[in-house]
């Protein structure tokens, strides 16, 4: 069961990063065309997505704390 989750997180962190990465092009084409650039829809979506990955990252380091103190006091002295 945890595999399935870990590798959901993964899934998804890795859409996120392609979607960035076509999303930096296609405003890089944008701001070459136009002159301009969009500056409140950039710090939107990059906030977005910050915000996403940080809490991708908190929730895993929750669970794996959580994981190492049922390990350690399943084998703690008996």
């Amino acid at each position: 069961m945890r595999g399935k989750k870990s590798r959901f997180i993964k899934i998804v962190l890795t859409i996120m990063f392609l979607y960035l990465l076509l999303f930096t092009c296609a405003c890089l084409y944008i701001t070459y065309k136009t002159g301009t650039e969009p500056k409140t829809l950039i710090l939107c979506v990059f906030a977005f997505c910050g915000v996403e990955g940080g809490l991708s990252a908190w929730i895993k380091t929750t669970k794996e704390k959580k994981k190492d103190n049922v390990e350690l006091k399943d084998t703690g002295p008996r």
